[in-house]
């Protein structure tokens, strides 16, 4: 008899140890998925927030460009050369160039695409500017209306763009 309770004794130990490995294997696991769940969310959240700021910063520079250079364009100038230097002064300064590469340097093609458009009319913009049209000439309004058309295209892409990733 006491063999039978030493067996049963031991099997019962056995159990426990079994048991208590197996719930710490359990909770370990557990722990690793959850925090790799998380760390997934994380990265996504960092890459869409990376991602929203750069395409604020890059609109937001287009749009400091176009109203710098409107702006140096209704300024009092000497000669038509030195209007022509402000304007491309103040574009300069606007950092949409920058702006620009730091974006595309990770976009898709499709986002680049979007805001190469954008960033080519506001170029076009400052030529007509600098080559001395006013605000109201035709000239003006006409590569404004495109360069309006162009930015909001790249908006809608840029969105499609961040939907994607916020999921």
């Amino acid at each position: 008899m006491p063999y039978a309770r030493m067996a049963l004794s031991v099997g019962v130990e056995w159990s426990s140890l079994v048991a208590t490995g197996l719930g710490a294997v359990l909770g370990v696991g557990a722990t690793l998925v959850g925090e790799q769940v998380r760390w997934r969310r994380t990265t996504r959240d960092n890459r869409l927030q990376d991602r929203r700021n750069l395409y604020a910063d890059c609109l937001v520079s287009f749009r400091k460009a176009h109203e710098a250079m409107r702006l140096a364009a209704d300024e009092e100038h000497p000669t038509p050369q030195a209007r022509a230097a402000r304007i491309r002064q103040v574009y300069q300064a606007s950092g949409c160039d920058e702006a620009r590469e730091r974006l595309i340097l990770t976009a898709t093609d499709e986002v680049a695409s979007a805001i190469d458009a954008s960033y080519i009319s506001l170029r076009r913009i400052r030529e007509v500017l600098a080559s001395g049209a006013t605000v109201p000439a035709p000239d003006y309004q006409v590569a404004r209306e495109a360069h309006r058309e162009t930015t909001e295209a790249a908006r809608n892409v840029l969105r499609r763009d961040l939907s994607s990733l916020d999921v």
